[in-house]
């Protein structure tokens, strides 16, 4: 699967999730995490280091969240 098809898979995912229900703990990341995410959306982590965030955010709805923003923008 290439760059473009995981990116794709990812949000078709993300787009799954419906709207969060009052009350309800957020989950939050480690800011070394969130600078991976940061790197992956711009496309400077190896492709060792990019599969490695690709796999912790699979697991990790703010992790996608914020992956989808950095998309967006």
């Amino acid at each position: 699967m290439d760059e473009e098809a995981q990116f794709k898979a990812m949000f078709g995912f993300l787009g799954r999730f419906e709207t969060e229900v009052s009350g309800r703990s957020a989950e939050l990341l480690d800011p070394e995490m969130a600078t991976k995410i940061r790197d992956l959306a711009a496309g400077i982590l190896d492709d060792n280091e990019r599969e490695q965030v690709l796999e912790e955010i699979s697991r990790s709805r703010a992790g996608l969240e914020l992956l989808a923003s950095c998309l967006r923008n």
